[in-house]
């Protein structure tokens, strides 16, 4: 992606959600999954054998409950699962989630109750409105927590 290489005449910005960008502006093309900069991390909370589905921590508090771009034709859904194209956040409540696979075979025992997943926000601006500061994270290690400033 090519910066501006002149700015003249422009007297205001309006970067929406461009420093972290997010799974809709993966889906319509903006952007890779690699450069998505937020994600929720969401703890296993219920996974039943046999199911194609489990629950995690995070719900519409979390994640919103902004379906994406549903001009696109897919499956509707609320998030997706990191390094697991394979998963979506099929549906939401107030604090939980339902992580849907295709087939029950396609999760089972992959993800056990107390285990981690990052979730990929489908609006990250609506994910960070709901938190009150950001985990910096490289190679896995937190590096700096930083509070989020909301003029409040």
């Amino acid at each position: 992606m090519a910066a501006a290489k002149d700015l003249t005449g422009v007297t205001e910005a309006r970067p929406g959600n461009y420093i972290f960008y997010d799974r809709t502006m993966v889906l319509i093309g903006c952007c890779e999954p690699r450069d998505v900069a937020v994600s929720v991390l969401a703890s296993v909370v219920s996974h039943q054998p046999g199911a194609a589905h489990f629950v995690v921590d995070a719900g519409a508090l979390a994640l919103s409950k902004d379906l994406g771009p549903t001009h696109l034709g897919l499956e509707p859904a609320f998030g997706a699962v990191k390094d697991h194209p394979e998963l979506t956040v099929a549906s939401v409540s107030q604090e939980h989630g339902v992580i849907r696979a295709a087939a029950p075979p396609a999760i089972e025992g992959k993800f056990k109750v107390g285990q981690h997943v990052e979730i990929i926000p489908n609006h990250s601006c609506l994910t960070e409105a709901h938190f009150d500061e950001y985990v910096v994270l490289e190679g896995g290690r937190v590096m700096d927590r930083w509070h989020i400033e909301r003029g409040r």
